[in-house]
């Protein structure tokens, strides 16, 4: 492909040149995309590196895309899909925070807790009520020893 010099180019009235950010913009994002050494770091799901930070546009978006087309197994969890804002507004917690109880641990096994049961969701396919209806009485049975009796 020949290279256009800048001078070349002129930018029309109307004219799109793509969308504002990464996750939106599809169609340029394969063609576009430039690895600049991060992607086979966060590819490799054995190093300790695996935060991605950075400003806005620096590319995060477009390097999250690309691991999760390229891998075989990828699972997005959107942080505000958590639906942790309750917890931010807790006057229980709050009032545990004001008395000075150190409530870290708590965090902790709540972020455990969080991502383990998105990790169980996927899984098992649990998306609607009666899915979630269904695995818990699957466990159930699987955990009271009925679910052998029943198959046979």
């Amino acid at each position: 492909m020949a290279k256009i010099a800048k001078q070349d180019f002129i930018f029309k009235k109307h004219m799109s040149i793509g969308e504002a950010d990464a996750e939106n913009d599809l169609q340029f994002l394969e063609d576009c995309f430039v690895d600049i050494g991060d992607y086979e770091v966060l590819e490799n799901t054995e190093s300790p590196q695996s935060i991605v930070l950075g400003r806005t546009g620096i590319g995060k978006s477009a390097l999250l895309e690309q691991i999760e087309k390229n891998a075989e197994r990828t699972i997005r969890i959107e942080p505000e899909a958590l639906a942790l804002r309750h917890i931010s507004n807790s006057t229980i917690l709050n009032f545990f925070e004001d008395l000075g109880v150190n409530l870290d641990i708590f965090y902790n096994l709540l972020w455990q807790h969080t991502f383990a049961v998105e990790l169980i969701k996927h899984k098992y396919n649990i998306d609607s009520l009666q899915a979630k209806t269904r695995f818990i009485d699957t466990i159930s049975a699987l955990l009271t020893g009925n679910l052998k009796k029943n198959k046979h």
